[in-house]
Protein backbone atom coordinates (compact mmCIF):
# COMPACT_ATOMS: atom_id res chain seq x y z
CA UNK A 1 0.00 0.00 0.00
CA UNK A 2 1.37 3.37 -1.06
CA UNK A 3 1.08 6.40 1.15
CA UNK A 4 3.38 8.81 -0.74
CA UNK A 5 2.07 11.18 -3.41
CA UNK A 6 3.77 12.50 -6.54
CA UNK A 7 2.92 15.79 -8.25
CA UNK A 8 5.08 15.87 -11.40
CA UNK A 9 2.17 15.28 -13.79
CA UNK A 10 -0.67 16.67 -11.75
CA UNK A 11 -3.55 17.97 -13.93
CA UNK A 12 -4.57 21.61 -13.97
CA UNK A 13 -6.65 22.97 -11.11
CA UNK A 14 -9.96 23.05 -13.00
CA UNK A 15 -9.49 19.65 -14.70
CA UNK A 16 -11.00 17.76 -11.73
CA UNK A 17 -12.54 20.77 -9.97
CA UNK A 18 -15.26 21.42 -12.55
CA UNK A 19 -16.48 17.84 -11.98
CA UNK A 20 -16.61 18.42 -8.23
CA UNK A 21 -18.39 21.77 -8.45
CA UNK A 22 -21.13 20.52 -10.77
CA UNK A 23 -21.86 17.44 -8.62
CA UNK A 24 -23.93 19.32 -5.99
CA UNK A 25 -25.70 21.21 -8.80
CA UNK A 26 -27.00 17.92 -10.20
CA UNK A 27 -27.98 17.01 -6.64
CA UNK A 28 -29.87 20.29 -6.44
CA UNK A 29 -31.73 19.55 -9.70
CA UNK A 30 -32.66 16.09 -8.40
CA UNK A 31 -33.94 17.63 -5.16
CA UNK A 32 -36.09 20.13 -7.07
CA UNK A 33 -37.55 17.34 -9.19
CA UNK A 34 -38.41 15.39 -6.05
CA UNK A 35 -39.96 18.49 -4.52
CA UNK A 36 -42.22 19.27 -7.48
CA UNK A 37 -43.23 15.68 -8.29
CA UNK A 38 -43.98 14.80 -4.65
CA UNK A 39 -45.18 11.26 -3.84
CA UNK A 40 -45.42 10.37 -7.56
CA UNK A 41 -41.64 10.03 -7.62
CA UNK A 42 -41.88 7.20 -5.07
CA UNK A 43 -44.45 4.96 -6.73
CA UNK A 44 -42.04 2.60 -8.50
CA UNK A 45 -38.52 2.42 -9.90
CA UNK A 46 -40.08 2.18 -13.39
CA UNK A 47 -41.91 5.52 -13.60
CA UNK A 48 -40.42 8.12 -15.99
CA UNK A 49 -39.71 10.52 -13.11
CA UNK A 50 -37.90 7.86 -11.08
CA UNK A 51 -35.84 6.72 -14.08
CA UNK A 52 -34.90 10.34 -14.76
CA UNK A 53 -33.90 10.87 -11.12
CA UNK A 54 -31.95 7.61 -11.05
CA UNK A 55 -29.77 8.72 -13.95
CA UNK A 56 -29.30 12.19 -12.49
CA UNK A 57 -27.86 10.48 -9.42
CA UNK A 58 -25.84 7.75 -11.12
CA UNK A 59 -24.45 9.86 -13.97
CA UNK A 60 -24.64 13.49 -12.90
CA UNK A 61 -23.63 12.96 -9.29
CA UNK A 62 -21.81 9.64 -8.82
CA UNK A 63 -20.11 9.15 -12.19
CA UNK A 64 -19.35 12.86 -12.59
CA UNK A 65 -17.54 13.04 -9.26
CA UNK A 66 -15.82 9.67 -9.71
CA UNK A 67 -14.52 10.70 -13.15
CA UNK A 68 -13.06 13.89 -11.69
CA UNK A 69 -11.51 11.95 -8.82
CA UNK A 70 -9.82 9.47 -11.15
CA UNK A 71 -8.44 12.25 -13.36
CA UNK A 72 -6.85 13.75 -10.23
CA UNK A 73 -5.89 10.66 -8.25
CA UNK A 74 -4.34 8.47 -10.95
CA UNK A 75 -1.38 10.80 -11.70
CA UNK A 76 -0.86 11.83 -8.08
CA UNK A 77 -1.42 8.63 -6.11
CA UNK A 78 -0.70 5.93 -8.69
CA UNK A 79 1.80 7.62 -11.07
CA UNK A 80 -0.52 7.04 -14.03
CA UNK A 81 -0.01 9.63 -16.78
CA UNK A 82 -3.24 10.35 -18.67
CA UNK A 83 -2.39 11.69 -22.16
CA UNK A 84 -3.73 15.19 -22.86
CA UNK A 85 -5.20 15.28 -19.37
CA UNK A 86 -6.69 18.78 -19.40
CA UNK A 87 -8.42 18.67 -22.83
CA UNK A 88 -9.62 15.11 -22.17
CA UNK A 89 -11.06 16.20 -18.81
CA UNK A 90 -12.87 19.13 -20.43
CA UNK A 91 -14.29 16.96 -23.23
CA UNK A 92 -15.50 14.27 -20.81
CA UNK A 93 -17.03 16.89 -18.53
CA UNK A 94 -18.96 18.57 -21.35
CA UNK A 95 -20.18 15.34 -22.97
CA UNK A 96 -21.09 13.66 -19.68
CA UNK A 97 -22.87 16.74 -18.36
CA UNK A 98 -24.86 17.42 -21.54
CA UNK A 99 -25.59 13.72 -21.98
CA UNK A 100 -26.93 13.40 -18.44
CA UNK A 101 -29.25 16.38 -18.83
CA UNK A 102 -30.46 15.06 -22.19
CA UNK A 103 -31.08 11.54 -20.88
CA UNK A 104 -32.93 12.81 -17.80
CA UNK A 105 -35.10 14.94 -20.09
CA UNK A 106 -35.67 12.02 -22.46
CA UNK A 107 -37.16 9.93 -19.65
CA UNK A 108 -39.49 12.74 -18.64
CA UNK A 109 -40.92 13.39 -22.12
CA UNK A 110 -40.25 9.90 -23.60
CA UNK A 111 -38.66 11.34 -26.73
CA UNK A 112 -36.85 8.93 -29.06
CA UNK A 113 -34.84 11.81 -30.48
CA UNK A 114 -33.58 12.82 -27.04
CA UNK A 115 -32.70 9.20 -26.24
CA UNK A 116 -30.59 8.99 -29.40
CA UNK A 117 -28.84 12.31 -28.68
CA UNK A 118 -28.20 11.25 -25.08
CA UNK A 119 -26.78 7.90 -26.25
CA UNK A 120 -24.41 9.70 -28.63
CA UNK A 121 -23.26 12.22 -26.03
CA UNK A 122 -22.85 9.75 -23.17
CA UNK A 123 -21.41 7.01 -25.38
CA UNK A 124 -18.81 9.38 -26.83
CA UNK A 125 -17.93 11.01 -23.50
CA UNK A 126 -17.55 7.75 -21.62
CA UNK A 127 -15.64 6.20 -24.55
CA UNK A 128 -13.14 9.07 -24.42
CA UNK A 129 -12.87 8.68 -20.64
CA UNK A 130 -12.41 4.90 -20.71
CA UNK A 131 -9.95 5.02 -23.61
CA UNK A 132 -7.84 7.81 -22.07
CA UNK A 133 -7.58 6.03 -18.71
CA UNK A 134 -6.80 2.65 -20.24
CA UNK A 135 -4.17 4.26 -22.46
CA UNK A 136 -2.67 5.95 -19.43
CA UNK A 137 -2.60 2.65 -17.52
CA UNK A 138 -0.82 0.97 -20.43
CA UNK A 139 1.70 3.76 -21.10
CA UNK A 140 2.56 4.09 -17.41
CA UNK A 141 2.72 0.37 -16.65
CA UNK A 142 6.47 0.52 -15.84
CA UNK A 143 6.15 3.60 -13.61
CA UNK A 144 3.19 2.37 -11.58
CA UNK A 145 3.79 2.24 -7.85
CA UNK A 146 4.17 -1.39 -6.84
CA UNK A 147 2.46 -0.86 -3.51
CA UNK A 148 -0.59 0.61 -5.25
CA UNK A 149 -1.13 -2.44 -7.49
CA UNK A 150 -4.38 -3.44 -5.78
CA UNK A 151 -5.98 -0.06 -6.40
CA UNK A 152 -4.66 0.05 -9.98
CA UNK A 153 -6.21 -3.36 -10.67
CA UNK A 154 -9.42 -2.05 -9.13
CA UNK A 155 -9.41 0.82 -11.63
CA UNK A 156 -9.02 -1.70 -14.47
CA UNK A 157 -11.89 -3.83 -13.18
CA UNK A 158 -14.10 -0.77 -12.68
CA UNK A 159 -13.38 0.54 -16.18
CA UNK A 160 -14.32 -2.87 -17.55
CA UNK A 161 -17.53 -2.68 -15.50
CA UNK A 162 -18.22 0.81 -16.84
CA UNK A 163 -17.63 -0.40 -20.40
CA UNK A 164 -20.17 -3.21 -19.95
CA UNK A 165 -22.61 -0.76 -18.36
CA UNK A 166 -22.33 1.59 -21.35
CA UNK A 167 -22.82 -1.25 -23.85
CA UNK A 168 -25.90 -2.47 -21.98
CA UNK A 169 -27.22 1.09 -21.80
CA UNK A 170 -26.84 1.55 -25.57
CA UNK A 171 -28.59 -1.79 -26.13
CA UNK A 172 -31.43 -0.57 -23.89
CA UNK A 173 -31.83 2.61 -25.93
CA UNK A 174 -31.93 0.59 -29.14
CA UNK A 175 -34.39 -1.94 -27.70
CA UNK A 176 -36.62 0.86 -26.40
CA UNK A 177 -36.73 2.68 -29.74
CA UNK A 178 -36.81 -0.43 -31.93
CA UNK A 179 -38.58 -3.22 -29.97
CA UNK A 180 -37.13 -6.59 -30.91
CA UNK A 181 -38.41 -9.05 -28.34
CA UNK A 182 -35.56 -8.47 -25.90
CA UNK A 183 -36.56 -8.53 -22.25
CA UNK A 184 -36.24 -4.88 -21.24
CA UNK A 185 -36.66 -5.72 -17.55
CA UNK A 186 -33.86 -8.30 -17.55
CA UNK A 187 -31.60 -6.04 -19.62
CA UNK A 188 -32.32 -3.08 -17.32
CA UNK A 189 -31.49 -5.16 -14.25
CA UNK A 190 -28.16 -6.18 -15.77
CA UNK A 191 -27.43 -2.57 -16.73
CA UNK A 192 -28.12 -1.47 -13.14
CA UNK A 193 -26.11 -4.36 -11.69
CA UNK A 194 -23.01 -3.58 -13.74
CA UNK A 195 -23.35 0.15 -13.18
CA UNK A 196 -23.74 -0.02 -9.42
CA UNK A 197 -21.66 -3.09 -8.58
CA UNK A 198 -19.25 -3.34 -11.50
CA UNK A 199 -18.43 0.36 -11.89
CA UNK A 200 -19.30 2.15 -8.65
CA UNK A 201 -18.73 -0.52 -5.98
CA UNK A 202 -15.49 -1.91 -7.38
CA UNK A 203 -14.01 1.56 -7.82
CA UNK A 204 -15.04 2.73 -4.35
CA UNK A 205 -13.59 -0.41 -2.77
CA UNK A 206 -10.38 -0.20 -4.77
CA UNK A 207 -9.81 3.49 -4.17
CA UNK A 208 -10.55 3.02 -0.47
CA UNK A 209 -7.60 0.60 -0.30
CA UNK A 210 -5.50 3.71 -0.95
CA UNK A 211 -7.38 6.69 0.50
CA UNK A 212 -8.57 5.16 3.78
CA UNK A 213 -5.03 4.50 5.09
CA UNK A 214 -3.76 7.74 3.51
CA UNK A 215 -6.41 10.28 4.57
CA UNK A 216 -7.90 8.51 7.60
CA UNK A 217 -4.48 7.50 9.01
CA UNK A 218 -5.38 3.85 9.53
CA UNK A 219 -3.55 0.59 9.15
CA UNK A 220 -3.47 -0.80 5.63
CA UNK A 221 -5.95 -3.37 4.34
CA UNK A 222 -4.98 -7.07 4.56
CA UNK A 223 -3.11 -8.23 1.47
CA UNK A 224 -5.47 -11.16 0.92
CA UNK A 225 -8.42 -8.77 0.71
CA UNK A 226 -6.79 -6.29 -1.66
CA UNK A 227 -5.70 -9.10 -4.00
CA UNK A 228 -8.76 -11.33 -4.01
CA UNK A 229 -11.90 -9.40 -3.13
CA UNK A 230 -12.39 -7.38 -6.31
CA UNK A 231 -11.58 -10.21 -8.76
CA UNK A 232 -14.13 -12.30 -6.86
CA UNK A 233 -16.77 -9.54 -7.21
CA UNK A 234 -16.06 -9.26 -10.93
CA UNK A 235 -16.35 -13.02 -11.46
CA UNK A 236 -19.66 -13.06 -9.56
CA UNK A 237 -20.98 -10.33 -11.85
CA UNK A 238 -19.92 -12.28 -14.94
CA UNK A 239 -21.59 -15.44 -13.64
CA UNK A 240 -24.70 -13.43 -12.75
CA UNK A 241 -24.80 -12.10 -16.31
CA UNK A 242 -24.51 -15.45 -18.10
CA UNK A 243 -27.08 -17.02 -15.77
CA UNK A 244 -29.60 -14.19 -16.17
CA UNK A 245 -32.88 -14.36 -18.08
CA UNK A 246 -31.43 -12.12 -20.77
CA UNK A 247 -28.56 -14.50 -21.50
CA UNK A 248 -28.86 -17.89 -23.13
CA UNK A 249 -27.45 -19.87 -20.19
CA UNK A 250 -30.19 -19.01 -17.71
CA UNK A 251 -29.85 -20.88 -14.41
CA UNK A 252 -32.15 -20.03 -11.52
CA UNK A 253 -30.11 -22.22 -9.14
CA UNK A 254 -26.86 -20.38 -9.91
CA UNK A 255 -28.64 -17.03 -9.67
CA UNK A 256 -29.94 -17.90 -6.22
CA UNK A 257 -26.44 -18.69 -5.00
CA UNK A 258 -25.00 -15.50 -6.47
CA UNK A 259 -27.76 -13.44 -4.86
CA UNK A 260 -26.23 -14.32 -1.49
CA UNK A 261 -22.57 -14.39 -2.55
CA UNK A 262 -22.36 -10.82 -3.84
CA UNK A 263 -23.70 -9.23 -0.60
CA UNK A 264 -21.35 -11.46 1.43
CA UNK A 265 -18.34 -10.11 -0.48
CA UNK A 266 -19.53 -6.53 0.01
CA UNK A 267 -20.17 -7.19 3.70
CA UNK A 268 -16.60 -8.48 4.15
CA UNK A 269 -15.33 -5.15 2.82
CA UNK A 270 -17.75 -3.28 5.08
CA UNK A 271 -16.60 -5.04 8.24
CA UNK A 272 -12.88 -4.67 7.48
CA UNK A 273 -13.18 -0.97 6.62
CA UNK A 274 -15.21 -0.38 9.77
CA UNK A 275 -12.46 -2.02 11.82
CA UNK A 276 -9.79 0.15 10.23
CA UNK A 277 -11.77 3.33 10.87
CA UNK A 278 -12.39 2.30 14.47
CA UNK A 279 -8.65 1.88 15.02
CA UNK A 280 -7.57 5.06 13.21
CA UNK A 281 -4.61 6.87 14.74
CA UNK A 282 -6.42 10.18 15.12
CA UNK A 283 -8.74 9.86 18.12
CA UNK A 284 -11.49 12.29 17.08
CA UNK A 285 -13.39 11.48 13.86
CA UNK A 286 -13.49 14.27 11.30
CA UNK A 287 -16.40 14.85 8.92
CA UNK A 288 -14.91 12.56 6.25
CA UNK A 289 -14.78 9.72 8.79
CA UNK A 290 -18.43 10.29 9.62
CA UNK A 291 -19.39 10.21 5.94
CA UNK A 292 -17.47 6.95 5.54
CA UNK A 293 -19.34 5.46 8.49
CA UNK A 294 -22.65 6.49 6.92
CA UNK A 295 -21.52 4.92 3.66
CA UNK A 296 -20.57 1.64 5.33
CA UNK A 297 -23.83 1.48 7.29
CA UNK A 298 -25.77 2.04 4.07
CA UNK A 299 -23.74 -0.62 2.27
CA UNK A 300 -24.51 -3.08 5.07
CA UNK A 301 -28.21 -2.26 4.69
CA UNK A 302 -27.94 -2.78 0.93
CA UNK A 303 -26.33 -6.18 1.51
CA UNK A 304 -29.32 -7.22 3.60
CA UNK A 305 -31.91 -5.90 1.15
CA UNK A 306 -30.53 -7.36 -2.08
CA UNK A 307 -31.38 -11.02 -1.34
CA UNK A 308 -34.75 -10.04 0.12
CA UNK A 309 -35.75 -8.22 -3.07
CA UNK A 310 -35.17 -11.33 -5.17
CA UNK A 311 -37.96 -13.10 -3.24
CA UNK A 312 -40.29 -10.18 -2.44
CA UNK A 313 -40.77 -7.90 -5.46
CA UNK A 314 -42.11 -4.92 -3.55
CA UNK A 315 -41.62 -1.46 -5.12
CA UNK A 316 -40.80 -0.05 -1.69
CA UNK A 317 -37.95 -2.52 -1.23
CA UNK A 318 -36.49 -1.72 -4.66
CA UNK A 319 -36.67 2.02 -4.00
CA UNK A 320 -35.15 1.56 -0.55
CA UNK A 321 -32.23 -0.36 -2.04
CA UNK A 322 -31.64 2.46 -4.52
CA UNK A 323 -31.71 5.08 -1.76
CA UNK A 324 -29.39 3.09 0.50
CA UNK A 325 -26.82 2.28 -2.13
CA UNK A 326 -26.79 5.34 -4.41
CA UNK A 327 -27.38 8.10 -1.87
CA UNK A 328 -26.37 6.38 1.37
CA UNK A 329 -23.35 4.35 0.27
CA UNK A 330 -21.91 5.78 -2.95
CA UNK A 331 -22.67 9.46 -2.51
CA UNK A 332 -21.77 9.54 1.19
CA UNK A 333 -18.29 8.17 0.45
CA UNK A 334 -17.87 10.64 -2.41
CA UNK A 335 -19.19 13.52 -0.31
CA UNK A 336 -16.73 12.77 2.45
CA UNK A 337 -13.78 12.49 0.07
CA UNK A 338 -14.65 15.84 -1.52
CA UNK A 339 -14.02 17.46 1.85
CA UNK A 340 -10.48 16.05 1.75
CA UNK A 341 -9.66 16.43 -1.94
CA UNK A 342 -10.96 19.96 -2.66
CA UNK A 343 -9.17 21.90 0.12
CA UNK A 344 -6.02 19.84 -0.48
CA UNK A 345 -6.02 20.80 -4.18
CA UNK A 346 -6.67 24.45 -3.35
CA UNK A 347 -3.67 24.52 -1.03
CA UNK A 348 -1.46 22.56 -3.42
CA UNK A 349 -2.16 24.71 -6.47
CA UNK A 350 -2.01 27.91 -4.44
CA UNK A 351 1.54 27.03 -3.41
CA UNK A 352 2.52 27.06 -7.10
CA UNK A 353 1.37 30.66 -7.68
CA UNK A 354 2.05 32.29 -4.31
CA UNK A 355 5.60 33.48 -3.55
CA UNK A 356 7.51 31.23 -1.16
CA UNK A 357 7.20 32.23 2.52
CA UNK A 358 4.65 34.92 1.75
CA UNK A 359 2.26 33.41 4.29
CA UNK A 360 -0.64 33.94 1.89
CA UNK A 361 -1.52 30.27 1.45
CA UNK A 362 -4.11 29.29 4.06
CA UNK A 363 -4.08 26.01 5.92
CA UNK A 364 -6.40 23.21 4.84
CA UNK A 365 -8.58 23.63 7.92
CA UNK A 366 -9.06 27.31 7.02
CA UNK A 367 -9.82 26.63 3.35
CA UNK A 368 -12.87 24.55 4.23
CA UNK A 369 -13.65 24.84 7.95
CA UNK A 370 -14.79 21.69 9.71
CA UNK A 371 -17.94 23.28 11.16
CA UNK A 372 -19.25 24.11 7.66
CA UNK A 373 -18.69 20.56 6.47
CA UNK A 374 -20.24 19.20 9.66
CA UNK A 375 -23.42 21.22 9.02
CA UNK A 376 -23.87 19.54 5.65
CA UNK A 377 -23.18 16.12 7.17
CA UNK A 378 -25.93 16.63 9.74
CA UNK A 379 -28.38 17.62 7.00
CA UNK A 380 -27.39 14.58 4.94
CA UNK A 381 -27.73 12.37 8.00
CA UNK A 382 -31.37 13.47 8.27
CA UNK A 383 -31.95 13.20 4.51
CA UNK A 384 -31.22 9.48 4.25
CA UNK A 385 -33.90 8.18 6.69
CA UNK A 386 -36.35 10.78 5.35
CA UNK A 387 -35.92 9.43 1.83
CA UNK A 388 -36.35 5.86 3.07
CA UNK A 389 -39.60 6.95 4.72
CA UNK A 390 -40.67 8.57 1.44
CA UNK A 391 -39.95 5.31 -0.37
CA UNK A 392 -42.46 3.62 1.95
CA UNK A 393 -45.05 6.32 1.25
CA UNK A 394 -45.06 7.75 4.79
CA UNK A 395 -47.21 10.91 4.54
CA UNK A 396 -45.27 14.18 4.38
CA UNK A 397 -41.84 12.63 3.89
CA UNK A 398 -41.77 13.04 0.10
CA UNK A 399 -41.72 16.81 0.60
CA UNK A 400 -39.52 16.74 3.71
CA UNK A 401 -36.87 14.53 2.12
CA UNK A 402 -36.77 16.75 -0.99
CA UNK A 403 -36.31 19.87 1.15
CA UNK A 404 -33.54 18.23 3.15
CA UNK A 405 -31.80 17.05 -0.02
CA UNK A 406 -32.10 20.57 -1.42
CA UNK A 407 -30.54 22.02 1.73
CA UNK A 408 -27.74 19.45 1.62
CA UNK A 409 -27.01 20.18 -2.05
CA UNK A 410 -26.91 23.95 -1.50
CA UNK A 411 -24.68 23.64 1.55
CA UNK A 412 -22.25 21.32 -0.23
CA UNK A 413 -22.05 23.59 -3.27
CA UNK A 414 -21.47 26.72 -1.19
CA UNK A 415 -18.79 24.95 0.86
CA UNK A 416 -16.90 23.79 -2.23
CA UNK A 417 -17.33 27.10 -4.03
CA UNK A 418 -15.99 29.04 -1.03
CA UNK A 419 -12.87 26.85 -1.05
CA UNK A 420 -12.33 27.26 -4.80
CA UNK A 421 -12.83 31.02 -4.58
CA UNK A 422 -9.82 31.19 -2.23
CA UNK A 423 -7.65 29.82 -5.06
CA UNK A 424 -9.20 32.17 -7.60
CA UNK A 425 -8.55 35.13 -5.30
CA UNK A 426 -4.92 34.16 -4.80
CA UNK A 427 -4.45 33.52 -8.53
CA UNK A 428 -5.80 36.98 -9.33
CA UNK A 429 -3.71 38.59 -6.61
CA UNK A 430 -0.37 36.99 -7.54
CA UNK A 431 -0.66 36.31 -11.28
CA UNK A 432 1.37 39.40 -12.23
CA UNK A 433 4.03 39.01 -9.55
Amino acid sequence: MQRALTFERMPGFMAPMRFFLVTPLFLLVAALMLLFTGPDAWLSRWTPVTLSLTHLFTLGIVTMSMAGSLIQILPVAFRIYIPFTNPVALAVFMLLGLGTVTLASAFLVLSNTLFIIAALLLGTGLLVFITALNLGLWLSRKQQAEKARASIHAVRYSLAGLTITVILGLLLVRAFIYPSGLSLVALTNLHALWGLAGWVSILLMGISFQVIPLFQVTEIYPVNMTRRLLPAVFIVLLLWTVSSEWFGLHSSLLQTGLIFLLPILAFIFTVQTGRLLKGRKRPEPDVTTLFWRMSLASLAGSCLLLPVIQFYKLPQLELSLGVLFILGCAFSAINGMLYKIVPFLVMLHAQEIVPFRSGAVPKIKDILPEHKAMLQFRIQLLTLPAMLAAAWQVPGFATLSALLLLASACTLFLNLLAAVRIYWRLAKQFKNQ
